[in-house]
C-alpha cells in the first residue's frame, strides 16, 4: 500500500473519531442545559414566589410609588425646568461656575485669498 494512502486513512480515522466527539458533546450540553432550564423554571414558578417583592430594592419611597402607581402623575413643564434652572444659575458665581462666563466678540471675518491651484 502506499503511503498516500495510508496517511489518508490515518486522517480519515482522526477526523471520523473528532466528528463523534463532538456529536457525544453536542448532545451532552444540550441535556445540561435542559436539566438547567427545567431547575430554573421549578424554581422560580412556584406557588410560594407569586409576589416576588424581595427581587426590587428600592432607595426612596418615590421609585416605588412610581413602579407601583401609588403616586400621582405630574406633567412638569418646561417653565418649571427653565425656572429651576435660572435660579442654579443665578445662586453660582462666575468663580464657582465650571467654565466661568465666556464673551462673544461677534462675528470674526476670514479674509484671505486662496488659489487650489497653486498648491500642485
Amino acid at each position: 500500500m502506499d503511503v498516500v494512502y495510508i496517511i489518508a486513512i490515518v486522517f480519515g480515522g482522526i477526523f471520523l473519531l473528532l466528528f463523534l466527539i463532538c456529536i457525544i458533546l453536542w448532545g451532552l450540553a444540550i441535556k445540561r442545559n435542559t436539566a438547567r432550564f427545567a431547575a430554573i423554571e421549578e424554581m422560580y414558578a412556584s406557588d410560594n414566589l407569586n409576589k416576588m417583592e424581595y427581587d426590587n430594592a428600592f432607595y426612596d419611597d418615590d421609585v416605588a410609588d412610581m413602579i407601583y402607581g401609588t403616586a400621582v402623575d405630574t406633567q412638569v413643564t418646561i417653565d418649571e425646568v427653565l425656572t429651576e434652572r435660572r435660579a442654579k444659575a443665578a445662586a453660582l458665581s462666575a468663580e464657582e461656575s465650571v467654565f466661568g462666563k465666556i464673551e462673544s466678540e461677534g462675528l470674526e471675518e476670514v479674509t484671505g485669498n486662496y488659489n487650489p491651484d497653486d498648491d500642485k
